[in-house]
């Protein structure tokens, strides 16, 4: 055995070896694999390639040690060399030799060298090397490093390539080799001189003749029966131990291992390639796919998720480009990813490893805490960072960070009362504010940290003293007034906390304070707050929410009661698109918004809404809701459409997404989706008029509505077997119109007389 480098064997300087027709990949060696076009063979060029750059580089630079490529096996046979075990690194070293004497214009001068690499395996792929060496000129060359075309569009543009070539695995994996190399390696000052320097080797390998050992070809086979290939995760691995080993940082921390003598002080190197082979794994291996036992995928998962967390509290438009760039590749996560999007710096691994040794803790204060989900879904917030999943996510994101930062700040302090009133206050916090872009989200996670970093034992005085933002204003002020009163009587505590569990208010419960007034009392701060004097009047609310909707919203009232009755309050409809009477689940159209809107005093916009809502608290009665809002429908003051709406419950109910489109002529139209479509959208006067006609005495079928083109209106389109025209607001004149093809018109502004005319005619 002895340590040499490819150019020595190349230039048969092997001591007592003949070696002089070089290197010939043989028959048993599969084809050349690591320039395949696939994110295995990707990773593991980029990888390799960037490490030979920085181990070269590193011997040139800063006078370190060769980088060693570990044993080459083989044996010498008719004076050539017969690789068993070494033939991918082979041929990169290679071609990464023949790429730098090509981009310096000398591979003339070193022919004889570079004509004793050859492959065995086909006649094509030896071809191909010959002309690798012969057939390329100095226009090629210009193309190549001046016009910046790729190795594979030159060569594959050559005479003498032939188009079977295409399927040879070998000679397209080099080609492919070739360009990555020219990537890694063109804006390198690194010369061919300086990696065949014998007096200096910059990259050197074991050289092993299994002869000597009185082995044979057999042992091939053995070694390469290791089973399947390293996964990523094995990969990244190994090359994170030494990306840690070689920073700034692994000595910067103290970490300790238990020793068969005790505890063991080791750096950050030696503890991560430890932990992640045992407790780390132990506690992955039960969430792994029990078909194929595999996990590693979610230890990926979580890096990428800690990481980019980490770069999103720093810099928010970094964390939206490596985030685009991960999730537009939709590929699998490897260490090359990870380093070339700057993924991998101390703060990132440092918190992924604390991340971890929370996970597998078996301290009981630690277990407790992560089985108690009474304020946070733990168990959803965790299994959110496994999952391969590269968008913003930016609730999920904040919950975690906020969850996990706190452990660990304060891991030498923990206590049970402040860990739920964190849960509570954070949870309540990014669970009620809307987020945008990653400027809210990078916003969200400086508050966290501003908020742990001031922690001093009490979160909840830590909290009323800050000046924090980067969550809803509004939310921020909730809080800080909930805090005072969750301190203030029992009472009040009782109905915080259970007002905060009602599953569709999730914590926010703004409309209590701001209905009840102990919100503008506390706003205003011109005397000292008085929570007993509000307490009756916020709980009345409460129980008349609870009587009207249920923990996925609004009850399904018989005819649309509630909105009905609503609307007899006043024009309570927001627009977005349209207007909207109002849903579940919406960012901004939900019953949700306009209950955290009651108290934003700033914003105009769902003004109406939060007045009419709160006159509709005022008025119903806890104990008789269904009876309080038909009173209300039943002594409307509406004029008009809102006249028509109240009155028939059909109107809401055909409203499939709740949405009405009002147009400049003054016809209101009941949508289908939140986009008015002409063709499909009914008018709303129509849709009465039809109605009225069934009562009278036709039968639904006998009445078709659709769009007239040339009256550029919705109507009644057929009544029975004729196809009369009715519309209204024809002419913006708030009469119906009826028209039938040689008949005289008929107009009138009473929809009974047109009821009437047409029983008259049709029935």
């Amino acid at each position: 055995m002895s340590i040499t480098t490819i150019w020595r064997v190349l230039n048969n300087n092997i001591e007592d070896l003949s070696i002089k027709r070089g290197i010939e990949i043989p028959m048993i060696q599969r084809d050349y694999a690591q320039g395949r076009k696939n994110d295995k063979a990707n990773e593991i060029r980029k990888v390799f390639i960037n490490n030979l750059r920085l181990g070269i580089e590193s011997v040139l630079n800063a006078s370190k040690e060769p980088m060693e490529l570990d044993f080459i096996y083989g044996y010498v046979d008719t004076e050539v060399f017969i690789p068993l075990d070494g033939q991918q690194r082979l041929t990169t070293l290679y071609l990464l030799h023949w790429y730098l004497a090509f981009k310096q214009g000398i591979l003339s001068h070193y022919h004889k060298p570079f004509s004793k690499f050859s492959y065995q395996t086909r006649q094509s792929s030896a071809d191909f090397l010959k002309q690798l060496n012969n057939g390329l000129n100095e226009k090629d060359h210009y193309e190549i490093f001046e016009n910046n075309r790729s190795f594979e569009s030159v060569i594959t543009d050559k005479n003498w390539y032939f188009v079977s070539w295409r399927y040879d695995l070998t000679i397209q994996s080099a080609i492919t080799m070739l360009d990555e190399i020219h990537q890694a390696f063109n804006p390198s000052s690194i010369s061919f001189e300086n990696i065949i320097d014998e007096e200096k080797p910059c990259i050197v390998f074991n050289f092993l003749d299994i002869r000597d050992f009185g082995l044979s070809d057999d042992l091939y086979i053995k070694m390469n029966a290791r089973g399947k290939p390293l996964t990523n995760f094995e990969n990244l691995k190994a090359e994170l131990g030494k990306f840690i080993e070689t920073s700034g940082f692994n000595e910067n921390y103290h970490y300790t291992l238990n020793h068969i003598e005790g505890e063991k002080a080791v750096n950050v190197e030696t503890y991560f390639v430890t932990k992640i082979d045992t407790d780390w794994t132990n506690y992955f291996w039960e969430y792994r796919n029990r078909q194929t036992n595999e996990f590693d995928d979610m230890l990926l998962n979580l890096l990428a998720f800690v990481s980019l967390n980490e770069t999103a509290a720093n810099d928010y438009t970094a964390f939206d480009t490596k985030l685009k760039e991960l999730d537009k590749h939709g590929s699998e996560l490897s260490y090359y990813k990870f380093n070339s999007l700057d993924l991998l710096g101390e703060t990132a691994i440092i918190t992924y490893i604390d991340v971890l040794d929370l996970l597998v803790s078996n301290e009981r204060l630690n277990k407790d805490y992560f089985n108690d989900e009474s304020k946070l879904n733990k168990t959803a917030i965790i299994d959110a960072a496994f999952e391969e999943n590269f968008k913003a996510r930016y609730p999920q994101r904040i919950l975690f960070y906020a969850l996990f930062k706190f452990l660990i700040a304060n891991r030498e302090t923990l206590d049970p009362v402040e860990l739920a009133k964190w849960d509570r206050l954070i949870n309540n916090l990014v669970s009620n504010t809307i987020y945008n872009t990653p400027r809210d989200f990078h916003d969200s996670l400086q508050a966290t940290n501003e908020l742990i970093q001031n922690y001093s034992g009490d979160i909840y005085n830590t909290f009323l003293e800050s000046n924090i933002t980067g969550f809803d204003t509004q939310q921020i002020k909730e809080e800080k007034l909930k805090i005072l009163l969750l301190q203030s009587t029992e009472d009040w505590r009782a109905l915080i906390v259970e007002a905060e569990a009602h599953q569709y208010l999730n914590g926010q419960i703004m409309f209590i304070l701001a209905f009840s007034g102990i919100y503008n009392q506390y706003l205003s701060a011109d005397e000292k707050l008085k929570p007993e004097a509000f307490y009756q009047s916020a709980k009345q609310y409460f129980n008349k929410f609870k009587a009207m909707f249920q923990p996925s919203g609004l009850r399904e009232f018989e005819n649309e009661l509630f909105r009905r009755a609503l609307l007899a309050k006043g024009f309570y409809f927001i627009y977005s698109g349209n207007f909207s009477l109002i849903i579940d689940n919406d960012r901004d159209i939900s019953w949700k918004r306009i209950l955290k809107e009651t108290g934003n005093q700033s914003q105009t916009h769902y003004d109406q809404a939060r007045s009419c809502l709160k006159m509709l608290f005022d008025e119903v009665d806890e104990n008789e809701i269904e009876g309080s809002l038909k009173q209300i429908i039943k002594t409307h003051q509406a004029t008009d459409w809102q006249k028509d709406m109240i009155e028939n419950p059909l109107l809401m109910k055909l409203s499939y997404r709740k949405y009405v489109k009002f147009l400049h002529n003054g016809n209101v139209y009941i949508l289908r989706t939140s986009r008015y479509n002409k063709y499909a959208d009914p008018e709303m006067r129509s849709l009465l008029l039809k109605e009225a006609l069934i009562k009278k005495g036709f039968a639904e079928d006998d009445i078709e509505l659709g769009y007239i083109e040339n009256l550029n209106q919705y109507g009644i389109t057929r009544i029975k077997r004729l196809k009369p025209q009715v519309v209204f607001n024809h002419d913006e004149n708030n009469k119906y119109l009826f028209k039938q093809k040689g008949k005289a018109s008929y107009e009138t502004s009473s929809r009974s007389k047109m009821v009437n005319f047409i029983v008259e005619h049709f029935l």
